[in-house]
């Protein structure tokens, strides 16, 4: 079966797309605080997976309907990377995404958000995205415009395998990643021991 193209609004769920919770000011971290802040300096391994080293800050004045779900494709807005990938919950610790990221949350009846999050990342979308971005200095995508990303739709059963396929293969980089880091520093440990 050939896959559709939809808009990326059309696989959305009724609750669909938001913006990350807006601080006034900067960022403070609070050791003990009770919510973890999602950034972009979070995005590790080619932005394929959050990093452990979150901002925390305190609950109180944060309202549950910023906190993110099992499954939210969570995309960088802002910046010269508009890339996304999926929200998976690591503990019980309440997690938010900071305003310069959206929050998907797709149909899981109509779509797979890891796969969402894959096509959302291929060069199609991202030229896309890069001839629609607005900024001068710091590149921005609108929300009309995330709304209304092409995205090609195959069944779910394709598109479950696809996000597979694709899940294994950023592993497999993340790996290959830290052996080269690893031969580098051995290398390097030897090289200076010869001296």
């Amino acid at each position: 079966m050939q896959s559709k193209i939809v808009s990326l609004k059309s696989i959305l769920s009724y609750k669909g797309l938001s913006s990350g919770y807006s601080f006034r000011g900067k960022i403070q971290h609070i050791h003990n605080g009770g919510v973890r802040v999602i950034q972009l300096k979070d995005f590790e391994n080619n932005y394929t997976v959050i990093g452990q080293d979150c901002t925390l800050v305190e609950r109180e004045k944060i309202k549950d309907k910023y906190f993110l779900e099992n499954g939210d494709v969570l995309f960088i807005a802002k910046g010269t990377n508009n890339f996304s990938l999926v929200f998976e919950e690591i503990d019980n610790t309440p997690t938010i995404a900071s305003s310069a990221l959206f929050v998907l949350k797709v149909d899981t009846r109509l779509a797979n958000p890891f796969y969402i999050a894959w096509y959302l990342n291929q060069t199609e979308v991202q030229n896309y995205f890069k001839s629609n971005e607005t900024g001068t200095y710091t590149k921005s995508i609108s929300k009309p415009i995330l709304e209304e990303a092409p995205i090609a739709l195959p069944s779910l059963e394709t598109q479950n395998k696809i996000a597979q396929v694709a899940l294994l293969h950023n592993k497999e980089l993340a790996i290959s990643h830290k052996i080269i880091a690893l031969k580098n520093q051995l290398t390097t440990t030897q090289l200076l021991n010869a001296l």
